[in-house]
C-alpha cells in the first residue's frame, strides 16, 4: 500500500496533488459560482463550491493512489480511505475562501501527513497559493522549502521593527483589550486573510510572527503549516509556551503564537501578556 511509502514519496505525492488542485479550481476563482453554497462542513462553516471541488479533488487523489489513511478535513469530517489506516491527512482545501471568491489574490490549499492523532505527530506539509503557484512544503527534519529553495525565519526581535501578522476578526473585547498593546507599539501590523499562508510567511522571513489567540481557528487550518515553521527554525506555540498538542479533529479550534524566534515570542508575551 502507498502509505508503507517513506516521507518523500508522501511529500511527492502531496505536492503534486496541490498543484493539481491549483489546475482544477482555476476557472472558477472569483466568479460568482465560487460562492455557491453547497452544504455544511463538519466543522460548522457553510461549504462554498469552491471548497467542495478543491477537497473533491484531493480525496479522488487518495483513492486513486490506493492509499490506506485517516482523512481529517474541514468540510468532510473524518473519514477512512482503504484497510487498516495508519496515517492521518489533513485538509484544509481551501485557506482563506473569502480571498478566494472575491479574487483577492491570497489563498491556499494546505495538506499535511502525519502517523499520530495530534498536531505534533505532523510529519509532512505542503501549503500552496493557489492565486500563483507559490508552494511551500517540509518534512520532518529535512528542513523546509518554498518553490525548492530552502528557507529560514527572520532574526528580528525588536518589536518596533518588525512586521507582524495578527488576526482579530470577531475576536470578543477581552482578545482585543489584551492585544492593545501590541497594535500600539508595532508599526507594521498585517492580516492577509489565510492564516496558514501568513505562517508560511514567518517560516520564509517575510514576516516576524503571527498571533492568532481568538480560539477560533481550527486544527486543519494550521496542521501543514505548523511543521513547515518548525523545519524552518521557527517555533508555534500556545500563549502560556507550551507547545502545540492538539487533536486532528475537524471541531478542535487553536490558540497560537507563531514567532521567527524565541526573542520575539517573548517580547510578544511580555507586552500583551497572553500567557496570564
Amino acid at each position: 500500500m502507498f502509505n508503507t511509502l517513506g516521507l518523500k514519496d508522501w511529500l511527492e505525492f502531496l505536492i503534486n496533488t496541490s498543484r493539481e488542485v491549483c489546475s482544477a479550481i482555476r476557472p472558477i476563482i472569483g466568479s460568482a459560482s465560487a460562492s455557491e453554497v453547497v452544504g455544511k462542513g463538519a466543522g460548522g462553516d457553510w461549504t462554498l463550491k469552491i471548497d467542495k471541488l478543491a477537497e473533491d479533488f484531493i480525496i479522488n487523489s487518495l483513492k486513486k493512489k490506493n492509499t490506506s489513511c485517516i482523512v481529517v478535513s474541514e468540510e468532510l469530517g473524518i473519514m477512512e480511505i482503504g484497510s487498516k489506516p495508519d496515517v492521518y491527512i489533513v485538509i484544509d482545501s481551501i485557506d482563506g475562501t473569502t480571498n478566494a471568491i472575491r479574487g483577492v489574490p491570497f489563498f491556499c490549499t494546505s495538506i499535511a501527513m502525519s502517523k499520530g492523532n495530534s498536531i505534533k505527530d505532523v510529519d509532512v506539509g505542503v501549503v500552496l497559493n493557489l492565486s500563483d503557484g507559490t508552494i511551500f512544503y517540509a518534512k520532518r527534519g529535512k528542513g523546509a522549502y518554498m518553490n525548492d529553495r530552502k528557507i529560514k525565519t527572520s532574526d528580528r526581535a525588536l518589536l518596533e521593527d518588525a512586521v507582524i501578522g495578527i488576526d482579530f476578526s470577531k475576536a470578543d473585547e477581552k482578545v482585543i483589550t489584551r492585544l492593545m498593546p501590541l497594535f500600539r507599539k508595532v508599526r507594521h501590523i498585517r492580516h492577509f486573510g489565510a492564516n496558514a499562508l501568513e505562517i508560511c510567511y514567518v517560516a520564509s522571513g517575510f514576516i516576524d510572527a503571527f498571533v492568532d489567540v481568538r480560539s477560533m481557528l481550527r486544527v486543519t487550518d494550521i496542521a501543514a503549516s505548523y511543521i513547515i515553521l518548525k523545519e524552518s527554525g521557527g517555533l508555534i506555540l500556545t500563549p502560556d509556551g507550551k507547545e502545540l498538542d492538539y487533536i486532528l479533529e475537524p471541531t478542535q479550534k487553536v490558540s497560537f503564537i507563531a514567532a521567527s524566534n524565541p526573542i520575539i515570542y517573548d517580547n510578544i508575551l511580555k507586552i500583551t501578556e497572553l500567557g496570564k
